[in-house]
């Protein structure tokens, strides 16, 4: 009987350790992708498009500006908000908008419409 017992109390402790550092590894895994997430908050460089009619690039600048260079060699700056996987870039008459399918590529909507690969 006290043998089964210290076998059930070890086993028990056993699985909460087991259990414990699986809690830890996932926090861990947590406080890197909320790193990773700030880092990458911020666009930079030039992403350029074939595909788009209005605008050839976009270059990124700073926490929130971007160069917008049109087909009209016209280049104007302004202001874009991040909101998780889609840029709303702020113009005149109305917010473009871009989906971030990676790091290196930006599909865009409306006037946007194309791929933008980032040179």
């Amino acid at each position: 009987m006290k043998t089964i017992l210290f076998a059930l109390i070890a086993s028990g402790l056993l699985l909460q350790g087991c259990a414990n550092a699986s809690k830890k590894q996932e926090k861990e895994k947590v406080t890197v992708q909320k790193s990773e997430e700030k880092t990458s908050n911020t666009l930079s460089g030039t992403y350029t498009s074939d595909e788009n009619p209005f605008y050839k690039s976009l270059v990124f600048k700073g926490k929130s500006t971007v160069v917008i260079k049109t087909i009209f060699g016209i280049d104007f700056p302004t202001s874009y908000e991040r909101d998780e996987n889609f840029i709303r870039i702020k113009t005149d008459k109305s917010d473009l908008l871009l989906e971030i399918k990676d790091a290196k590529t930006l599909v865009g909507e409306g006037f946007a419409k194309g791929t933008f690969v980032k040179k």
